[in-house]
């Protein structure tokens, strides 16, 4: 049972901080604790949680339960929520639920999770171009639940979007004109199976507050609000880091150490596959290693330049591509500015190191191949890094995975191929 000092507590906490104190109760309390608060308020406390508290919670309510808290959640978080269920436990809720939120859910689940048509709700405010001011605002202040209005969409019989309308301008015309001459013709929307980090980079580009989501007859279906795409940048940047260090977000949501090493070994596999090519590598230039036992030194050093340079490189253009600020059209400006970078890093990183392994053996063939490597195994590698992730984007494959285990394990094998065919060929000159 939650104490007395906790139901006092909730009547003054915002949300935010309830699922923060949720989050650190034992699980006996915290379902206690949000027994005490009544389904709306516990619909805005479960919206504040975490991923894995959000799903530890659930599995401690019964099926009425979650019903209730749903009915009182915009229609795109219940969803959400019910998506994460099992099929057979979600079937149950939604037949528990009211059937005017239950259809709303059941319309959003037929969407993609991370589509226009997956993250939109379906409360809006539209109203028919016909209307003139006086009847907008009466149909306005029927509204039970007005909530938030950040746009009115004029829309016609058929419910295809015409024009986009904001309160201010409505309060202040005149009581007979009508909705479609005052409306804004110049629509910014977007279809239902546009993926969500292309909606949040156009409702960045143009400020929006809400965007109109329409299916491909343009009409109506739902919006897209600003809270909702904070937290797909939030989801795509957490998904974008993940890969680049060579795993997956369902990391975080799962207990099982089996199940995590299950998500992470197929990256560690690339790894070790590059570790296994390279020892191949070594072998097959084993008669230039034992003639010039010097060159072990420095392969260090090659593999590990090229691989680092590759990562900034492919993070830079990966980070360029989620922005919008490198875009396909701009391929051969990206590759050519890498390739001049890279070419610029190369010779510094080459001169030193090569005089290094000149002083260091006395060999001015050794110092030559070694500055020589060094400065065209980073050129290469900084065109790879940029490459990668634009073909990776040309094939609609994530280039957040260019970032990982795969660009450093393809430049630490091109370094090595670059250095030992490079000592092999100038060794035989030079002697």
């Amino acid at each position: 049972m939650a104490s007395f000092e906790e139901k006092e507590m909730a009547k003054y906490l915002h949300p935010a901080d309830m699922a923060e104190i949720l989050r650190g109760l034992s699980p006996e309390k915290r379902k206690a604790f949000f027994d005490s608060l009544n389904p709306e308020v516990g619909a805005m406390v479960l919206r504040e949680l975490d991923p894995i508290s959000e799903s530890e919670l659930l599995a401690e309510l019964d099926n009425r339960e979650i019903s209730e808290i749903l009915d009182e959640m915009p229609s795109d978080d219940a969803a959400d929520i019910v998506a994460d269920l099992s099929k057979e436990k979600a079937d149950q809720v939604l037949q528990l639920m009211e059937e005017e939120e239950s259809t709303d859910v059941k319309k959003l689940l037929k969407y993609k999770e991370d589509t226009a048509g997956g993250i939109m709700t379906t409360e809006f405010v539209a109203l028919n171009q016909e209307l003139n001011i006086e009847e907008a605002l009466q149909l306005l202040r029927k509204r039970i639940e007005p909530g938030p209005i950040h746009y009115i969409y004029v829309v016609d019989d058929a419910q295809k979007l015409l024009g986009v309308l904001l309160i201010k301008k409505l309060i202040a015309s005149g009581p007979d004109i009508k909705l479609k001459e005052i409306m804004n013709r110049d629509i910014i929307n977007v279809h239902t199976d546009v993926d969500q980090e292309e909606v949040a980079r156009i409702v960045s580009k143009y400020d929006l507050l809400a965007i109109p989501v329409v299916d491909h007859q343009d009409r109506l279906v739902g919006i897209v609000t600003v809270d909702d795409v904070i937290d797909v940048i939030e989801e795509e940047d957490s998904e974008d880091i993940f890969r680049m260090a060579g795993t997956d977000d369902e990391e975080l949501s799962k207990k099982s150490i089996f199940r995590i090493a299950q998500i992470r070994l197929p990256w560690l596999a690339i790894t070790l596959l590059g570790g296994l090519i390279s020892c191949g590598l070594l072998k097959t230039f084993q008669f230039t290693l034992e003639k010039v036992l010097a060159l072990v030194f420095f392969v260090p050093v090659i593999m590990g330049m090229g691989g680092n340079i590759g990562i900034q490189s492919s993070t830079i253009v990966v980070r360029g591509l989620a922005t919008g600020n490198i875009n396909l059209s701009r391929l051969g400006k990206v590759l050519l500015k890498e390739v001049r970078i890279g070419a610029i890093m190369g010779f510094a990183c080459g001169v030193v190191v090569g005089t290094i392994a000149y002083f260091l053996e006395k060999g001015l063939t050794l110092g030559i191949v070694v500055g020589i490597s060094l400065f065209i195994a980073i050129t290469v590698a900084a065109t790879m890094g940029a490459l990668v992730p634009l073909i990776f984007k040309r094939l609609k494959i994530d280039p957040a995975i260019a970032s990982g285990p795969f660009v450093t394990t393809s430049n630490d094998i091109t370094g090595l191929i670059i250095y030992f065919i490079l000592a092999n060929w100038l060794f035989r000159i030079f002697g």
